[in-house]
């Protein structure tokens, strides 16, 4: 069948340059070999650390253990200590933390046993105070709390000065004495109205009205053991009331006016003591805020400085690393033994390659017919 594949052909070509594939696998061998055994032995030390704190610590420190601003902490701490060392890999690896494996390891390989440990070391007293002082750069420093301590009691005297201020200037008093003489007043004005209106009011009425108006109006008590019986006080006359009436309207500042008008001044008076009242209590208000602020800043500043003096460490060394005593295992073997796969399967098409290029170079038989050709036409 045309389709079926001749492995024949394949094979006889692969067996007609055998030497070729043969040549090609022992040097990648002879190759692979002496770079494997001219490769020094590698050493691999390790330190391993643990967070301390919650989780969220924990996963805190994962993150800053494979971040790019630990990378340049711990390049530029090898360079203040040894230039040449700028370049070691450092390989970092983190435990599951869900899991519980709660821990983060450096592994650095060197040719030097001694100088693979003392890197992985390094890097842990790097990692450690880089977090250290990530942790103190989250809070505030002292010079901050202590500015925010004083614009705190700035502010709090600021709000004693205004408070004090209006203190002084404040008229609440004397609108509440207003308001009281206004009522007097309108109560003087309402017995005029009704001894004017004659016999709608008793005459015992007028007199205890009037009797308890006076004694509000002259700030008098009632003696003990007084009694008041109907007819024993004498009529109280219109003159009276008008006399009170008139000296009320001195005191309280308000002339010619009716009940209900000294009732709406009342209103308007008792509208300005709320004001008065309401803006007493905002600056009140605010000078405690700013003072309770005030006291928070103290607070937070010597709990900010319990913290910088008894703060543990974010994280602790558990395991230091030591000189290893034996090499990393090498994989010499198995690198041979892939070069010499390699180098068959480059021989084998290195093969074909060259099988091509024969059967593309002229043979001699070809070349007799060609010249005799080219003679018969000339």
């Amino acid at each position: 069948m045309e389709d079926e594949i001749d492995l024949t052909q394949y094979v006889k070509t692969v067996f007609k340059h055998w030497k070729l594939v043969l040549g090609i696998a022992l040097a990648a061998v002879i190759v692979t070999g002496v770079v494997s055994f001219a490769v020094p032995p590698v050493y691999e030390a390790t330190v391993l650390i643990q967070p301390t704190g919650g989780e969220a610590n924990v996963q805190r420190m994962a993150l800053l253990a494979k971040s790019r601003g630990m990378a340049q902490f711990m390049q530029k701490e090898l360079a203040e200590r040894n230039p040449g060392s700028t370049d070691i890999p450092f390989e970092v690896k983190t435990g599951d933390i869900k899991a519980g494996d709660i821990y983060i390891s450096c592994t650095v390989s060197n040719p030097d046993a001694q100088k693979a440990a003392d890197l992985a070391n390094a890097w842990a007293g790097a990692f450690t105070k880089y977090t250290t002082d990530v942790s103190l750069k989250s809070m505030l420093p002292p010079e901050e709390l202590q500015g925010q301590i004083e614009a705190a009691y700035t502010f709090y005297q600021e709000a004693q000065a205004s408070y004090e201020s209006f203190q002084r200037t404040s008229q609440a008093r004397e609108i509440a004495r207003q308001i009281a003489d206004a009522n007097l007043l309108y109560q003087a004005l309402q017995l005029q109205e009704s001894l004017k209106q004659g016999p709608a009011v008793s005459g015992d009425a007028a007199n205890l009205a009037f009797l308890l108006l006076k004694l509000k109006t002259y700030g008098a008590s009632i003696p003990e053991g007084s009694q008041f019986t109907p007819g024993s006080a004498a009529l109280v006359s219109l003159a009276d009331v008008d006399t009170m009436v008139r000296e009320l309207e001195g005191r309280s500042g308000i002339h010619g006016k009716t009940a209900t008008q000294v009732l709406m001044e009342i209103n308007f008076l008792t509208a300005k003591a709320d004001q008065e009242s309401q803006r007493a209590a905002e600056l009140l208000g605010s000078r405690d805020t700013s003072w309770n602020a005030y006291l928070a800043a103290l607070k937070a500043a010597e709990s900010s400085n319990i913290i910088r003096m008894a703060m543990p460490a974010p994280v602790r060394v558990v395991s230091e690393a030591t000189p290893p005593q034996d090499p990393v295992p090498s994989k010499r073997l198995m690198n041979i033994a892939i070069a010499l796969v390699l180098g068959l399967i480059v021989g084998v098409i290195a093969a074909f390659v060259a099988e091509y290029f024969v059967r593309k170079r002229p043979q001699p038989k070809d070349a007799v017919a060609s010249e005799a050709k080219q003679s018969a036409d000339k």
